[in-house]
């Protein structure tokens, strides 16, 4: 039987540790009664009691654990580090010029952020809508990453909860089968050929004008008819293969004496040395490139995209061919049926026209 003394002294000691955590004694009873309700299982309350604590504690920290945007841009450039040096100074450009013209932005806590206020720091740091829709998409991948690590919940830059629409495109008319020929004729004519592959890859398989410069030989299997571009060699940092049609496949066969004076070798590039500068004289040469002509970067990809579509007409197939995740990209941006014909597609797919004059 405990003592009147003891339970005093019991007493004392309980109200002296409650004070030092600064509630009442109320308060204490009613947490304590709170905490035993929710005791799941069976057993020694205390014991249980102690456990469902720690519990909570480690969740709590989970839910409270963050970082500052500052460190969640670094987490997030070390996930892309595997990617082209090209994507990665993008990526450091775009947050870097938001945290130098948003005040306070590096060292604020990733969980606190609100989209309201992103939305404010990409209209404040960028002015033109393909700036600002970029800018949107590296926030968004860096509050992914954010979310990932657990330290925070939701992204608020995601395409969901932020108004910025992609920017409009203008139109990109397709190349008639005349400019083909004229610059399928300049490319076998000047400088031994050596920019016929290329073109080829281009023009027949959509290869962005980026990609091109980075393909090699060894990616070519004409055994299977497919051209295997692995993720560190693409703009989007996935892998993806690409048919050699009939067509692509008799222009390198009628053009490789024209290429090299000796088969291609496993890992030699595709386009020769000194690429830009011989391939700005082939088009030249071909017409392009004057100011009532201007020549557009990638003209040779959506030409393939839209007779793509106009002849086999699957656009599941052309998403792929193309690498990219979400077929409305081809609608919105890559296909430009004005004017083309079924019959003109068909020749474009069909056997070359000589090009030997």
């Amino acid at each position: 039987m405990i003592s009147r003394e003891t339970q005093t002294a019991e007493d004392q000691a309980a109200r002296t540790i409650i004070e030092r955590c600064g509630i009442s004694l109320l308060d204490a009873a009613l947490l304590i009664q709170q905490l035993f309700r929710r005791l799941p299982g069976h057993g020694e309350k205390i014991i249980r009691a102690e456990k469902c604590i720690e519990s909570g504690k480690r969740a709590y920290e989970r839910q409270t654990r963050t970082v500052t945007f500052e460190a969640a841009v670094e987490a997030a450039l070390r996930t892309k580090r595997h990617r082209r040096p090209r994507t990665v100074a993008e990526i450091k450009y775009f947050c870097h010029r938001l945290m130098k013209r948003c005040e306070g932005l590096s060292k604020r806590s990733v969980r606190t952020i609100q989209p309201e206020e992103c939305q404010r720091w990409i209209h404040q740091s960028f002015h033109t809508d393909r700036q600002r829709y970029k800018a949107r998409l590296i926030m968004s991948g860096v509050f992914s990453v954010a979310c990932k690590r657990g330290w925070r919940t939701d992204n608020p830059a995601s395409s969901r909860v932020l108004d910025i629409s992609p920017p409009r495109e203008k139109e990109i008319r397709v190349l008639s089968l005349q400019e083909i020929e004229e610059l399928k004729i300049s490319a076998s004519r000047h400088h031994t050929g050596a920019c016929c592959a290329a073109l080829g890859f281009m023009l027949y398989a959509g290869i962005r004008p980026a990609e091109i410069v980075r393909l090699t030989w060894d990616m070519i299997d004409l055994e299977d008819n497919v051209i295997n571009l692995p993720s560190r060699h693409t703009k989007t940092g996935g892998a993806r293969q690409v048919s050699i049609r009939p067509v692509l496949k008799r222009w390198l066969q009628e053009t490789s004496l024209l290429q090299v004076e000796c088969p291609p070798q496993p890992g030699q590039p595709i386009c020769p040395k000194n690429w830009k500068a011989k391939w700005r004289h082939v088009r030249h040469q071909a017409g392009w490139g004057i100011e009532a002509r201007p020549w557009i970067q990638d003209v040779l990809r959506h030409t393939f995209a839209s007779y793509h579509i106009k002849h086999f007409r699957d656009l599941s197939e052309l998403q792929l061919e193309m690498g990219h995740s979400r077929p409305d990209l081809l609608q919105t941006r890559y296909l430009n049926l004005s004017g083309l014909s079924a019959q003109v597609a068909s020749i474009f797919w069909g056997s070359p026209t000589p090009f030997y004059q």
